[in-house]
């Protein structure tokens, strides 16, 4: 940047003094004139702006070449860009609708952390359908924008607000790596077996997402069990494995909950499974490893996502732990604060101690998860009077429509 151009940033295009809708616009219309994003990162870029309420709508017959060319000698790059740029602030109308709205502030909130979060939560989806180099470009597009704020200064008093947002891009392309990774993962062995041995056949589609019965060695489903149990169930209060052909499963219900603390399992844990899974495959091997497990505890949730939700919790069900029994592979996936939508059931054994097993997971959010509500109003239009009178009698052809007649006389 040349000097002169510096010194016209600092003090006429982006002082202190100026309103900062008219320094943001500057900033997005000027980042996407010099960074000549290609047709990815500029769906991406401009996702992202209505998003966080920026009308960034194509519009027609606005390009440059549709401009007199007296008109184009006579403006300044400036100006040229304000005539044809295509991310502005609606200024005009009443306001409250679709984008923001200088003059009703009440309704939208300048947050750079909250719309990035929406935006990695929901639209980097829509974009990428969890393909992580898409997930990459769309994380590495946001974090460019924002760093050209910070960088050009444009607007200091939301300088933290910026840096936070950029720590949320980091966040979320190493999450959503370990939400795929472990969707593939989860139930894991131990949550399969207890559900084979023990769960009855629901009427849930959901429930297809666990292998038959059939299909698991029962014998070797029930010596998982009982390893693993004999284990991390006294962490947990429980007792051995002595319990574990008394095992009630009771309650299933599909809930999620937020993880609030990960248990990996101790160096000894892992030694002794290892010990008897080699025993358990020299005398059957065919059966697979048995592999160490750990604890994850969590509280049940509601999760906004813009469909309408009947459940409620009160508070003691707010604050009521569960514990679950996971597979060490697949907590090394989690963290806490992610949420885990799932179908549960409550197993109890008789001498104490309870935890859930996991029957199928539905889908995991990370730690970061936001929905704002603007993402509803994504194909929304501003009404507009229709002066077209109204169907009546006369209307012969809307008569025929109804009717399904070919308008013939009788």
């Amino acid at each position: 940047m040349a000097p002169a151009e510096a010194f016209d940033e600092k003090h006429l295009i982006y002082p202190p003094e100026r309103e900062f809708v008219e320094r943001i616009e500057e900033a997005i219309q000027r980042y996407r004139g010099r960074r000549r994003l290609d047709s990815v990162r500029n769906q991406i870029f401009t996702q992202y702006l209505m998003l966080g309420g920026i009308d960034a709508t194509v519009r027609q017959f606005q390009g440059a070449e549709k401009l007199p060319d007296d008109l184009l000698r006579e403006s300044s790059k400036g100006e040229l860009r304000d005539m044809v740029s295509d991310d502005v602030i609606q200024r005009g109308g009443e306001g409250g609708g679709r984008f923001y709205h200088p003059a009703h502030p009440e309704h939208w909130d300048v947050d750079f952390t909250g719309v990035a979060a929406g935006f990695m939560s929901h639209k980097v989806f829509d974009l990428s359908g969890s393909e992580m180099e898409m997930v990459w470009i769309a994380s590495d597009t946001i974090k460019n924008f924002l760093k050209y704020l910070l960088l050009h200064d444009v607007c200091p008093e939301y300088a933290d607000d910026i840096k936070s947002a950029i720590k949320v891009c980091d966040t979320a392309f190493e999450e959503i790596g370990l939400i795929i990774n472990a969707l593939t993962l989860v139930p894991g062995a131990f949550n399969r077996s207890v559900a084979a041995l023990y769960c009855e056949e629901e009427e849930s589609s959901a429930i297809s997402l666990l292998v038959d019965n059939k299909d698991i060695d029962r014998d070797h489903a029930f010596n998982t069990v009982a390893l693993i149990a004999t284990l991390v169930l006294p962490t947990l209060g429980g007792h051995t494995a002595a319990n574990i052909k008394a095992l009630e499963v009771t309650n299933p219900v599909e809930r999620t909950f937020e993880v609030t603390s990960i248990t990996l399992p101790t160096k000894e844990m892992r030694q002794k499974v290892a010990l008897v899974s080699e025993h358990f495959r020299k005398s059957n091997p065919a059966a697979t490893p048995i592999h160490p497990c750990g604890t994850m505890t969590g509280h049940p949730v509601i999760i906004q996502d813009g469909w309408d939700i009947t459940d409620k919790l009160i508070d003691e069900e707010a604050k009521e732990e569960s514990s679950f029994i996971l597979e060490e592979k697949i907590l090394e996936h989690l963290k806490v604060g992610m949420k885990l939508t799932m179908g549960v059931s409550t197993c109890t054994l008789p001498g104490g101690g309870s935890f859930k097993v996991i029957r199928y997971v539905k889908g995991i959010k990370p730690t970061y998860y936001t929905f704002l509500p603007q993402d509803l109003m994504r194909y929304w239009k501003e009404p507009v009077p229709n002066e077209r009178p109204g169907p009546s009698i006369h209307d012969r052809h809307d008569v025929l429509e109804l009717d399904g007649g070919d308008g013939g006389e009788d």
